[in-house]
């Protein structure tokens, strides 16, 4: 997807779609994808990765591994890689697989709601499931043991919360705090910091689960400027 009035080359944008890693992209995704392409110029890839049972994180990452290295050689800038929940977690995956085989990687992570740890085993996340409209932990669980397909949950394939997170471009999160993976979002900007990453934690009061999809919302469109400015200071 590309913006309609764009006149030059425009910065390369790779969209990794949620759904619990068992649904596929729905049109509230095409609706973010488009404004995100339209507001900032960017030509948006967005790969249609198999989903499990069918599929699992292994093969999806060497899969999307070549997308990225195709998209980065054919593009004038390093991408931008992004995605929300399940994809947002595959996307902060993809990055530290990238990184640690020293290849291209991004120039900036995008993440709504990431969701980085298929255990789901933060115990702050009680206090907050209450409040969560969206998202239900016994779903989450069988989707997330799908996708790992036999791994142990705690690989940092499945799970990237448990990989090093040092070395990985600035990266931008944005969650609201009525959204049970914001404590998850909390401890992986922690531990990203402390390992001098460059990490924007904005949390939304009161904003349910990838609430950035309802492009209409105000704290949709609040939350594409402040990723916008964000990008552009972190070039």
């Amino acid at each position: 997807m590309s913006p309609k009035r764009a006149k030059s080359a425009t910065t390369p944008f790779i969209y990794l779609h949620g759904g619990g890693y068992t649904n596929p992209i729905i049109t509230h995704h095409w609706r973010l994808i488009a404004a995100l392409a339209h507001e900032n110029s960017w030509t948006v890839t967005v790969p249609m990765y198999a989903l499990a049972p069918e599929s699992d994180a292994t093969d999806a990452l060497t899969r999307l591994t070549a997308v990225h290295q195709a998209v980065a050689r054919n593009a004038p800038a390093a991408p931008v890689l992004g995605g929300d929940s399940a994809g947002g977690g595959l996307a902060l995956a993809l990055a530290q697989r990238l990184r640690d085989e020293r290849l291209p990687g991004p120039r900036h992570l995008v993440l709504f709601a990431p969701w980085l740890d298929i255990t789901l085993s933060n115990p702050a996340i009680a206090a907050i499931q209450r409040f969560d409209p969206t998202l239900s932990l016994p779903g989450l669980r069988h989707g997330g043991l799908l996708w790992a397909n036999g791994c142990d949950p705690r690989d940092p394939a499945v799970s990237p919360l448990y990989a090093d997170p040092a070395n990985l471009c600035p990266t931008t999160v944005f969650v609201g705090t009525h959204d049970l993976l914001l404590p998850d979002c909390r401890a992986f900007a922690v531990k990203a910091r402390a390992k001098g990453t460059d990490v924007a934690l904005y949390e939304f009061p009161g904003a349910f689960h990838v609430f950035v999809a309802g492009t209409f919302l105000p704290e949709s469109r609040v939350a594409r400027r402040l990723l916008t400015k964000r990008i552009v200071s972190s070039a």
